[in-house]
């Protein structure tokens, strides 16, 4: 199985990035999907879910999901999970949940009228869907560049960025509203009341002892989650820590891996890999949040715990990827090397005026009622204007 999953994936890159296959991919699968079209009538009452196009059973498209199936004005309508691995999430009944790498996937994404996701959905394919209303959560607040912004993407790829037409975008602020209209610029509408993604809080607030204790962790230090992100070039130095400076970080602090899904990471000594881990409980049992340009700051921003920023590399990402926002903007601290990492540690800066700021400048309101309520009595029952 391992095997055949990763020749999956070994596909998906290569149609991905390669010109000429992506350009097969699409003409043929978007030629069978009109085919579907013109077969299959739209089921009213059938919602198809899809986190992280397939690889997850979570985010803003599992509360939606959660909030249905328990709303009694929704029992007689089907919901639909696709996943890349079904059997891996007992959860969710057999009968509503589907392979997201089976050709049968595009039968069920034309049958359902509404598409609810937080990434590509229609597998990079932006062909036209009359009959289906796409509900877009995008999985966090931009803070590297997206889509036509960024340098080195593939004619696919660009295609679907610039042709995707999203029914409904929901977005936190002014701040990504504006960065979104440029990156999907066929979007019908764009709703500023925020995601479902911060409803998962406190659910994953209880047994965090116990959780310690399952991923082994000293309960006399503190414990820092380290979320690189992924390079799609290969850099030209270092972009992270150093063995030597992991084993001198675990000898006073537990230290927990979360790597993007392109890439696992080194399994170094004392270093807890967490990658399938909740995002949201690691951020619970985590003292202090490391990242060098992930988004993951935003989410982490309600939990008012610290910050760091670690970017050896800076120059280069900016060059080859490039930032919206820098850290330093928005006054928290950076370091571009292990030494000065070091001593962020010991000065333990003081953050709480930091991170209330950018809260209340990029997280300002919580809104998700609204957001519920719009998809719910708006999109969905049809019962407001």
């Amino acid at each position: 199985m391992k095997l055949l999953k990763g020749l999956n994936q070994v596909w998906k890159n290569r149609i991905k990035n390669s010109t000429h296959l992506g350009e097969w991919y699409h003409f043929v699968a978007v030629l069978y999907v009109k085919i579907l079209q013109l077969l299959f009538p739209v089921n009213q009452k059938q919602i198809l879910f899809v986190s992280y196009s397939g690889r997850q059973y979570s985010d803003s498209p599992k509360e939606l999901y959660l909030q249905l199936s328990q709303d009694p004005r929704f029992t007689d309508y089907k919901l639909i999970w696709a996943l890349n691995e079904p059997d891996k999430v007992p959860s969710i009944p057999a009968e509503n949940k589907i392979s997201a790498n089976k050709i049968s996937y595009f039968y069920h994404l034309v049958r359902s009228k509404y598409w609810v996701a937080n990434s590509s959905i229609d597998r990079l394919l932006a062909f036209k869907h009359p009959n289906n209303i796409y509900i877009q959560f995008w999985h966090g607040i931009p803070l590297k560049k997206l889509g036509p912004h960024e340098k080195g993407l593939s004619r696919l790829v660009k295609s679907w960025y610039k042709n995707v037409e999203f029914d409904y975008f929901f977005t936190h602020n002014t701040y990504d509203e504006g960065i979104f209209k440029t990156v999907f610029p066929k979007t019908k509408q764009f709703v500023q009341t925020g995601s479902l993604r911060f409803d998962v809080i406190e659910r994953r607030k209880h047994n965090l002892d116990k959780y310690r204790e399952t991923l082994q962790l000293d309960p006399h230090k503190p414990t820092i989650l380290y979320v690189p992100t992924f390079r799609e070039y290969t850099p030209a130095m270092a972009t992270g820590f150093s063995e030597a400076y992991f084993k001198h970080l675990t000898n006073h602090y537990n230290v927990l891996y979360r790597g993007h899904y392109f890439k696992l990471g080194q399994n170094y000594k004392n270093v807890t890999t967490v990658n399938k881990e909740s995002l949201y409980k690691l951020f619970w049992i985590a003292d202090i949040l490391v990242t060098d340009y992930s988004s993951a700051i935003f989410e982490f921003l309600p939990f008012n715990k610290p910050i760091y920023f670690f970017e050896p590399d800076i120059t280069e990402y900016q060059q080859r990827r490039g930032l919206y926002l820098s850290p330093e903007a928005l006054g928290f601290p950076v370091a571009h090397s292990e030494f000065e990492f070091d001593e962020l540690l010991e000065n333990k800066p003081n953050l709480k005026r930091v991170i209330k700021a950018t809260r209340d400048e990029y997280l300002p309101v919580e809104l998700r009622d609204k957001t519920r309520e719009f998809i719910i009595n708006k999109i969905l029952l049809q019962t407001i204007d």
